[in-house]
């Protein structure tokens, strides 16, 4: 993690949730038996609200990281 973005993520870690933008971005196509269709373009922009478990119920994995099983 950038150390620009240590700030943010301790108050998300205080606030008890991260926020996060999931982005998708593509080209998609099908078929249909013989018939295959012209590509597609796909965007999808899905807000996520991730919420951290208990401190303690978290497994520490470094000298300043926890994970936790969502």
């Amino acid at each position: 993690v950038a150390p620009y973005n240590s700030v943010s993520l301790g108050q998300d870690q205080a606030v008890g949730q991260v926020a996060l933008t999931i982005k998708l971005d593509g080209r998609v196509r099908f078929k249909v038996g013989s018939f295959i269709s012209g590509k597609y373009r796909l965007n999808v922009r899905c807000p996520a609200f991730i919420q951290f478990g208990s401190r303690n119920t978290g497994i520490i994995v470094g000298d300043n990281a926890v994970k936790y099983l969502m």
